[in-house]
C-alpha cells in the first residue's frame, strides 16, 4: 500500500532532507558539500493503523491526502475523518484565511494539540504540554506501585530503584530522543525525579528539591 501511495504523489509532496553517514551528523557545514551527501523525502509516517502526512504547503498536503485516501480505498480501507486532524506549525493565519482540507468530500478539523503515538504535538512547537503529560503519567505509575513496591518495607532499596527505573523513568522519558528541551523543562523533570527518589528513601528535603511548574 505504501508503494501505491507514493506512486500517486508528485515531486513537491513530502519533506525533503539531506544526510550523511560518515560521522559528525550534526555538522551543518558538511551537509552543504557536494559529495558524500544523500537526499531523501519523508512522505508519510505510518505505524499500525495511524499515519501522519508532513508537508510544507497546503496544496501538497491536500494532494497527499487524496493519494492516501485512494490507496486505502484500493485496499478496502477507509480514513476515519472524525479522528483525522490538521496541525499547522509556524505562522498561523487568521481563521478566515485558514486553508481547508478534505478527504473524499469530508472536511477535516484543525487543532492546536494532537496526540500521536503517545506524544503530544503542539502547533507552537512548545514542549511544555508534552513534559507535563509525561510527569503526570510517571506520577500515576509511581502511585499505583507505591504500597506494593516503593513503600513496601520487605523490599530492598535496590529493588525499589530498579523497578522505578524500569517503569517510571521509562514512562517519564518516553520519546525524549526527539525533544529539544529548555532549562525550565529539565528543571521540572529533575524536580519530579528527585521527589520520587526521596519518597522511595523516605526522606524529604524541601530546600534541595523545589517543585517547578511549567507555564
Amino acid at each position: 500500500m505504501t508503494l501505491v501511495f507514493r506512486n500517486e504523489l508528485s515531486a513537491y509532496c513530502g519533506i525533503p532532507f539531506k544526510y550523511r553517514l560518515d560521522g559528525s551528523i550534526f555538522n551543518l557545514r558538511w551537509l552543504q558539500t557536494q559529495t558524500k551527501v544523500s537526499t531523501g523525502t519523508v512522505h508519510e509516517l505510518q505505524y499500525a493503523h495511524d499515519a501522519a502526512l508532513p508537508s510544507y504547503t497546503p496544496l501538497s498536503l491536500q494532494h497527499s491526502l487524496n493519494a492516501l485516501a485512494d490507496a486505502y480505498q484500493r485496499a478496502g480501507l477507509t480514513i476515519n475523518t472524525k479522528k483525522t486532524k490538521i496541525l499547522s506549525s509556524g505562522s498561523h493565519p487568521s481563521p478566515a484565511s485558514q486553508p481547508s482540507f478534505t478527504v473524499q468530500g469530508d472536511a477535516l478539523n484543525t487543532t492546536q494539540h494532537f496526540t500521536y503515538l503517545g506524544s503530544i504535538l503542539a502547533s507552537d512547537l512548545d514542549l511544555s504540554h508534552e513534559i507535563q503529560q509525561r510527569i503526570k503519567l510517571a506520577l500515576s505509575a509511581f502511585g499505583r506501585l507505591g504500597h506494593r513496591v516503593f513503600f513496601n518495607h520487605n523490599l530492598s532499596v535496590a529493588t525499589k530503584v530498579a523497578v522505578y527505573k524500569a517503569i517510571c523513568i521509562s514512562i517519564l522519558l518516553y520519546g525524549c530522543e526527539s525533544w529539544v528541551p529548555y532549562r525550565r523543562h529539565i528543571k521540572a523533570l529533575e524536580a519530579h525525579h528527585i521527589c520520587c527518589l526521596q519518597s522511595i528513601l523516605h526522606r524529604v528535603h524541601k530546600k534541595t528539591a523545589p517543585m517547578y511548574t511549567l507555564p
